[in-house]
């Protein structure tokens, strides 16, 4: 690190000319708005930045502060509109949001602007902000558990030292908003006029690049979420698939039949002060009266008085009320005329007060209707996530666990489940799928979402990619699900639910706390209480532990119950993409065809060990003495018959049929001669030069140029180890091998 004193820092005037900087042409509003609004295009970007924050002293909206209020608003307006490399709205709300921290540092250090930030206080902030801006003034920082991360009760600070410091791309936006702070004060923006009102005379960096380094070099390294055993997270991936697959119709049916149901009654309940203007006006009636059935020699008959009037039996005895019947018994059965005009009195004042408003009429929970849709109920299966017998309908905590609420909530969870983990879209890509997000084209099953992340792709751009048949079942159970809901709200979002309050689409948060609850209920192991299953252990599932799936395929029971497989085997390579394998085989066997006529017709060159078995098949098919429609018919039904495939790699084809496996350089111990058992690790130009059953074509010559120049230099270097310049010198031989004959 260096001090950069700025240029001009001792002659700038104390009024600058500031450049006129427009709104973000997405926002609503005007400049001196304490809220900007912008348009919501999709989701995955914020659409509205709060200035009214607090401060040690007022807020930042307040007139003392309005100096500073003015700078954030500017440098966000830069942000957005005239930065040289755009940036999305999320990353300029994330550097205007440090801004605005900065803002809060430099009131609670007693200072009313970033132009009397001394050198050393400057410097002070730079070397502490690591450990967070609590930390520069001097208080701790509490560590959040975030979902998805191991329990950090007994964390050794001592061994960790960097637990509690900010990430290093934090870091990092941090130290580029304090240089942009320098920046864009202290340099003009355009002539003479300046971007920023107020900013930092003084920078610890000479560039911004040089405060990237430093934030990545001091910052904690983001830390990745844990892995999950492949034992936890199959349990995980097979309750989802049971709901899916064994239960989905059955809790379906239930919801349907519950919101078919007409609608519920609605409360009769009686404006405030209402039944007691009704109870008087009926003791009115029975006191004028010369004989009364209300009131007996022994009292009055409360019951029979509960129901004139449409008072609760029970409800007759609190005092507003028993207190007025037993003054109405009292002048019924007085002969004075005293206890008549004391009663009168009274009824003459209830009968004209006004009558309070009506409250709002109340639904009635209908009593009868979990048995008027069936329950309990016992669905057609039972597994280890089953949510049979279903008794209640609502979830409370006076109700059982299996209840239709709670398991239409699973339902929901386990769709979001499947089509993570098959797809490994991000959180928000998934939480932004359309209803009309399949696509059925020759090949398959196709899903049409949207990038969320511009890392190569515009934000927002529609993209399309191939959909396993797992991920196609928990769509259509999606669209079934939401129908009703998406019909109340005219929306065409899959995920959109039926909540109490409303129908909308889960929110992030509210998705991972369902995904923990769903893993607490139905995974069980030595290490299932410490981790709560998150959106992201889907994601690196599919990326890290799909390839050890052959060791636990025997939870895909359901799975394999509903494809109707004789084998496990088969139902995991349905799951890994490979289901439609029939179309890769085609287009394999055509590359043969294909290949091969074009070596027999053409003279196109084919080198290598498997040139031996191409000229063998063009032998008996006896070239010269057939005609070349002959020929072709010929060899498709050879190629057909020996089940023959042609698999192409990077640097040549590699030859397969029935009898391959048993020449093959790149097999494995365990195996298998069948006809499709195609090794797919191994597979280098050291390993594939000296098989029986590969050959390349010119078209690979490049490939293999730079391969033998590549092999050359780690033969002749002489810091190598001996292993590696024996490879080399193999690999420069097999290299030279085939230009020789590609060039001949």
């Amino acid at each position: 690190m260096m001090l950069k004193f700025a240029p001009e820092a001792a002659s700038l005037p104390p009024q600058r000319k500031l450049a006129f900087l427009e709104l973000p042409s997405d926002m609503k509003g005007s400049r001196d708005d304490k809220v900007y609004e912008h348009t919501r295009f999709h989701r995955a970007q914020p659409w509205k930045i709060i200035w009214d924050r607090p401060l040690a002293d007022g807020r930042l909206t307040d007139p003392k502060w309005s100096h500073l209020w003015e700078m954030c608003r500017r440098y966000y307006c830069y942000l957005r509109t005239y930065r040289e490399k755009d940036i999305s709205r999320s990353t300029a709300f994330k550097f205007a949001g440090v801004a605005i921290r900065l803002v809060e540092w430099l009131v609670r250090c007693g200072y009313s602007s970033f132009a009397e930030v001394p050198y050393s206080a400057l410097q002070e902030l730079v070397a502490t902000v690591e450990d967070g801006f609590d930390a520069v003034r001097g208080t701790k920082r509490k560590l959040r558990k975030r979902p998805g991360r191991w329990k950090l009760d007994d964390i050794d600070l001592v061994a960790h030292p960097k637990a509690g410091k900010y990430v290093a791309p934090y870091l990092a936006d941090v130290l580029r908003v304090l240089w942009d702070l320098f920046d864009l004060y202290t340099h003009p923006f355009d002539g003479d006029s300046y971007v920023l009102n107020d900013g930092l005379r003084y920078s610890m960096f000479d560039t911004a690049r040089q405060a990237y380094g430093d934030a990545h070099d001091r910052g904690r390294r983001q830390g990745q979420t844990e892995d999950v055993s492949e034992e936890l997270m199959f349990q995980y991936a097979d309750a989802a698939l049971q709901y899916v697959y064994d239960y989905a119709d059955d809790i379906i049916e239930l919801k349907e039949r519950y919101d078919s149901l007409p609608p519920t009654k609605l409360s009769d309940r009686a404006r405030p002060g209402e039944r007691p203007r009704q109870l008087a006006e009926f003791l009115r009636r029975e006191v004028s009266q010369g004989k009364s059935h209300s009131f007996g020699a022994d009292g009055p008959n409360l019951s029979r008085i509960a129901d004139a009037v449409g008072i609760d039996a029970t409800t007759i005895y609190k005092d507003r009320f028993i207190s007025l019947v037993n003054l109405a018994f009292d002048a019924y059965k007085s002969t004075s005329s005293t206890a008549k005009e004391v009663f009168e009195a009274e009824i003459t004042r209830l009968l004209a007060s006004p009558p309070k408003r009506r409250t709002p009429a109340k639904l009635v929970d209908n009593l009868h209707a979990a048995a008027e849709i069936g329950l309990p109920f016992t669905g057609r299966c039972n597994g280890s996530a089953s949510p049979w017998p279903i008794v209640h309908i609502g979830a409370s905590p006076r109700s059982s666990p299996k209840n239709l609420e709670a398991a239409v909530t699973d339902l929901w969870t386990s769709i979001s489940i499947i089509i993570l983990a098959w797809q490994a879209d991000r959180t928000g890509e998934h939480l932004d799928l359309d209803v009309d997000c399949l696509e059925e084209r020759v090949d398959g099953w196709y899903l049409k979402s949207r990038v969320f992340k511009d890392k190569n792709d515009t934000v927002g751009t529609p993209t399309i990619h191939v959909c396993p048949d797992v991920v196609v079942r928990a769509v259509q159970v999606a669209t079934r699900l939401g129908a009703q809901a998406r019909l109340r709200t005219k929306s065409n979002k899959l995920l959109l639910r039926d909540n109490r309050l409303r129908d909308s689409v889960s929110d992030e948060s509210s998705l991972r706390d369902r995904m923990g609850k769903f893993g607490k209920k139905f995974v069980r192991g030595e290490d299932a209480d410490e981790i709560k299953f998150t959106p992201r252990h889907l994601r690196r599932f599919f990326a890290t532990l799909w390839v050890h799936y052959y060791t636990y395929g025997g939870n895909f029971v359901s799975l394999q119950r509903h494809l109707s497989h004789a084998s496990l085997t088969v139902t995991v390579l349905y799951g890994r993409r490979l289901a439609n394998l029939d179309v890769a085989r085609e287009a394999q066997t055509r590359l043969a065809f294909h290949l091969f006529g074009e070596n027999a017709m053409n003279g196109m060159p084919l080198v290598g060990g498997a040139s031996k078995k191409i000229q063998s098949i063009q032998a008996r098919l006896n070239l010269t003495l057939s005609a070349p429609a002959d020929l072709a018919v010929r060899l498709k039904v050879h190629l057909e018959d020996t089940g023959t495939r042609v698999f192409p790699m990077f640097f040549g084809y590699c030859l397969w049929d029935r009898q391959a496996i048993k020449k093959a350089l790149c097999q494995r111990p365990g195996d298998q001669a069948a006809p499709y058992s195609w090794p797919a690790v191994g597979k280098t130009e050291t390993v594939c030069g000296g098989c029986a059953n590969f050959f390349t074509t010119a078209v690979f010559k490049t490939f293999w140029e730079l391969a033998y120049r590549r092999h050359k230099e780690m033969e002749e270097d002489e810091r190598a180890p001996t292993l590696l310049r024996d490879l080399g010198r193999k690999g420069k031989r097999i290299a030279q091998r085939f230009l020789r004959a590609l060039n001949a």
